[in-house]
């Protein structure tokens, strides 16, 4: 029976997380009110807050689903990292890199429109925007990670270097996902395969 409970308990959340998620979407963040999300999910104000006591802690679940979706796990002094992403840059293979985008790719439609509403509710939420913050900085920290294994660049540029990756990433999802019909998207893997090598591991 506990077992059951729990398997309905979690229906309950993914379903508000559905449709919080579509009215965040179609709506925005701001504009979008815990009743529309009760109502489209089927309950009620006070199972929302049963779940959610508050649109911070929905958040902190999209976020969660971010990192299932890509795999990140709790890993030694940090809160969370993505192993492969810490080899790819260690490893410091242009196919290895190329392969990892893709892989990443490949999963964007699943996971950008979270990281889209979290991005918007940041904007509003200091809390939703520390956790934002602290979640790039998780991402960056993995390609410092891969550079200080591999021991390559000073180590005074690995930040450095890691941050304008990341930012490269980031501008290019946000280019697949919601400019379709920009004339280089077709090409944007290769680039940034290509921008990524010589940020990250070629040290000629």
């Amino acid at each position: 029976m506990s077992s059951l409970r729990e398997a309905q308990k979690q229906l309950t959340r993914d379903r508000i997380v559905e449709c919080a998620l579509e009215l965040f979407t179609a709506k925005g963040y701001a504009a979008t009110t815990i009743d529309e999300i009760a109502v489209a999910a089927g309950t009620t104000r006070v199972t929302f807050y049963a779940y959610y006591p508050s649109r911070t802690e929905l958040m902190k679940d999209f976020m969660g689903r971010v990192n299932s979706v890509l795999e990140r796990a709790a890993g030694a002094g940090q809160p969370s990292t993505a192993r492969e992403l810490v080899e790819v840059v260690r490893a410091g293979r242009m196919a290895g890199v190329l392969d990892w985008l893709e892989s990443r790719a490949a999963l964007w439609p699943v996971f950008r429109p979270y990281l889209d509403v979290l991005e918007e509710a940041a904007a509003l939420d200091p809390e939703v925007r520390a956790l934002m913050d602290g979640w790039h900085e998780e991402v960056i920290s993995d390609i410092v990670r891969g550079l200080q294994l591999a021991g390559r660049f000073p180590a005074e540029t690995h930040h450095i270097r890691g941050t304008l990756a990341y930012t490269q990433l980031d501008y290019v999802a946000t280019l697949w996902t919601r400019r379709k019909l920009e004339p280089n998207r077709e090409h944007a893997l290769e680039v940034l395969a290509d921008s990524w090598y010589h940020l990250l591991c070629d040290d000629a």
